[in-house]
């Protein structure tokens, strides 16, 4: 439910916090959580549909984790994750 996906938001938060600090997240971490979270349509809009605020702070983390070096996918992801961004701020 709502908590959930709170929930997976702090957990990805922490990940890109221990990527700051430790830098020993492997980017497979990161890739593996787009897979799910984001590139899975059905996972997504119920992300999406029960928790827009932390799904919003999902895709932030995601796009934050790229621009600072913590994760590497390919640009037509980022322009997805980018797009989604948009998406939910005018929600």
């Amino acid at each position: 439910g709502y908590e959930g996906v709170r929930e997976i938001q702090k957990r990805l938060r922490n990940t890109m916090g221990w990527s700051a600090t430790a830098g020993e997240v492997d980017n497979f971490v990161f890739e593996d959580a787009n897979d799910v979270f984001i590139n899975d349509a059905e996972m997504q809009q119920r992300l999406l549909d029960t928790n827009p605020n932390a799904f919003r702070d999902m895709v932030t983390t995601f796009l934050e984790a790229n621009g600072r070096g913590y994760w590497e996918t390919s640009e037509e992801n980022i322009e997805r994750l980018q797009e989604l961004y948009a998406e939910v701020e005018d929600r």
